[in-house]
């Protein structure tokens, strides 16, 4: 899980938010769902996904799936997830997280 802002510290339902989410990213569910997802996606284009960003290959090992929002955290659709190779994935938080508006 992913620390403050340097400067800014969190709420508490924000501590509660970040853990459920630690939670279920650590879970057997996620990893399940994460297969369903690469499956499903497959099924209704007919190739392996890539990142969403650079076009780079995409596998369970070496790829996350980035959460559009939070609403349906444990429940999420098809379309909640966006399939990012790690190096994208994190460079795209870095871009969220450089103001606090975000």
């Amino acid at each position: 899980m992913r620390e403050p802002r340097p400067g800014l510290s969190w709420s508490r339902a924000r501590v509660v938010r970040r853990n459920r989410y630690g939670t279920w990213m650590a879970s057997r569910a996620w990893l399940d769902l994460r297969a369903h997802w690469r499956d499903t996606f497959v099924a209704v284009f007919g190739v392996e996904p890539t990142c969403a960003a650079c076009g780079g290959r995409w596998t369970l090992r070496n790829g996350d799936l980035h959460h559009r929002n939070y609403d349906r955290l444990g429940h999420e659709r098809f379309d909640d997830l966006i399939p990012l190779c790690r190096a994208c994935h994190e460079h795209l938080h870095r871009i969220l997280e450089c103001t606090p508006a975000w």
